[in-house]
């Protein structure tokens, strides 16, 4: 497999190493050099295990040095929620940025270390993908206990993440944070434009048809029913997408938009069962109180991870050769371990 930046997507120039899961984050959460477990390989029947010291992707020196800076801001936010403390609107876009670097990193860690599993040309690269298309996050608290330090990521093991890096989840000592972001996920959440339709061409191409907008939100993502979590942001983001663009000179989308020109959309949080829009992105978000039935084991939360990959596997693709639902299968296994197993399991 021909090598290449994990960040810009090119042959590496003055080749360098880039830790996707940064080292300040490693030393947060335990001994920079230990051994992980990062799931279980149902292909392979076996656990998924990969030592941090080597867990790294190529880059080009001058974006890994790029890149630096920002995951500077980033460790001080990821500070603030592992003890708790309230984070503002901007800071969170800042998270939602983090996390789609991460989880392309992650993406293009896995196509290295497994040997290109799925048989895929990778064309994304951190640079083509942060920031550009819908997006939401949600955290959870952890309850503490004797092993709450550690760090995992969930979902990134998967044929369906290697097809479509849409969905995961990092565990950072006590808290959870699920994060997916594709193609208008949560567009018709938010009252922006979405196609009811979405086709790849066998160009590679996305087709997009039968365009709705109404302008109203609704608080839950179709077919994938998320545990209430403390804090529950989405995003809609157009940026990436060429199609008519009238529809951004709507008063609605005006008013909703904090980059109009790029078509990105401000934040919207879910908050007692219902979507609002938030103005103010200097103002800090308090936490929801999750309690009783409400209050899930680490198990029943990752599930959806593999959940939401299956969704948004399907939203993009039509099935002829039954590739897909070999890999929805797949995931199917990993739905019901979690399910049935984790909830008594502690990660490390």
């Amino acid at each position: 497999m021909n090598k290449i930046c994990v960040f810009c997507g090119n042959k590496p120039n003055k080749k360098n190493k880039e830790h996707v899961l940064p080292q300040w984050l490693l030393r947060m959460t335990g001994d920079p050099n230990r051994v992980v477990q990062f799931g279980y390989d149902y292909i392979k029947k076996k656990d998924i295990i990969f030592n941090w010291k080597n867990f790294t992707s190529p880059s080009c020196t001058k974006c890994n040095d790029k890149y630096a800076d920002f995951e500077g801001i980033v460790s001080p936010i990821i500070d603030k929620l592992s003890k708790k403390s309230e984070i503002t609107s901007t800071e969170a876009i800042m998270v939602l940025d983090w996390l789609d670097k991460v989880r392309i990193g992650l993406w293009i860690n896995y196509y290295y270390l497994e040997n290109n599993k799925a048989q895929i040309e990778p064309k994304l690269c951190i640079d083509n993908r942060l920031g550009k298309k819908d997006r939401f996050m949600q955290i959870h608290f952890l309850e503490s206990n004797n092993k709450s330090e550690g760090l995992n990521a969930f979902g990134v093991e998967t044929f369906a993440f290697q097809v479509n890096p849409s969905c995961f989840a990092l565990r950072i000592n006590n808290i959870l944070i699920i994060n997916g972001s594709n193609d208008f996920l949560i567009s018709q959440n938010c009252g922006f434009p979405y196609p009811n339709k979405m086709e790849f061409t066998e160009s590679g191409i996305l087709s997009l048809s039968d365009w709705k907008y109404d302008r109203e939100t609704k608080p839950e993502i179709t077919n994938l029913k998320l545990h209430k979590g403390v804090l529950t942001i989405y995003q809609p983001i157009h940026s990436q997408l060429e199609y008519e663009t009238n529809y951004f000179n709507d008063s609605y989308l005006i008013q909703h938009c904090i980059n109009r020109e790029k078509r990105i959309g401000t934040l919207f949080r879910i908050k007692n069962n219902k979507i609002q829009p938030i103005y103010d992105l200097s103002k800090k978000l308090d936490y929801e109180s999750v309690k009783g039935l409400e209050t899930k084991y680490i198990g029943e939360l990752v599930s959806k991870v593999y959940k939401g990959q299956n969704i948004f596997l399907l939203n993009q693709t039509s099935d002829k050769e039954g590739v897909f639902s070999k890999i929805i299968e797949l995931n199917k296994q990993y739905i019901d371990f979690y399910k049935k197993y984790h909830h008594k399991k502690n990660f490390a």
